[in-house]
């Protein structure tokens, strides 16, 4: 927030600072005289020697210059700063990738060692299924036919 504020009144100086000298030049369209020390002035207003006139004019001429470099500056500022964090975003980048890169490597790895382990070691219990129903049914057999002779005899 403090950026676009100094942005913000950066530009509005510069504006200002441009506007000046079409408004100082505006009003320059007055009257101009030469006058010799000791000599009455013709009309009112503010008498500016030699030197400080030419300071005028000149500023005026420097003054866009000036702000030129101001936006410059300011203008690469701004660059060096996006610069700075897209830089840090590249980098965050391929700290991610490497990151998600260095995971799937360790799970498909995790999942080969089980898969071996799993070929290695086959959990096949199929003879022991066929046993126990064998088994099952040889006892349910045995409990009907017991069941069926002993209800009779009752």
């Amino acid at each position: 927030m403090f950026r676009i504020k100094m942005k913000t009144l950066s530009l509005f100086m510069c504006s200002v600072i441009l506007t000046m000298p079409s408004y100082a030049s505006a009003q320059q369209g007055g009257k101009i005289t030469n006058l010799s020390e000791g000599t009455p002035a013709p009309f009112s207003g503010i008498l500016l020697d030699v030197a400080a006139s030419a300071r005028l004019l000149t500023e005026k001429e420097y003054q866009n210059e000036e702000c030129n470099i101001k936006l410059s500056y300011e203008f690469e500022k701004i660059k060096a700063r996006h610069n700075l964090e897209m830089g840090i975003i590249k980098s965050k980048v391929v700290l991610l990738e490497e990151s998600s890169t260095s995971i799937l490597s360790m799970k498909d790895t995790e999942i080969k060692r089980l898969q071996e382990l799993a070929l290695k070691n086959p959990n096949d219990n199929a003879n022991w299924w066929f046993t126990g129903g064998v088994v099952a049914g040889i006892i349910t057999s045995l409990a009907i036919f017991y069941a069926a002779v002993e209800i009779p005899n009752e």
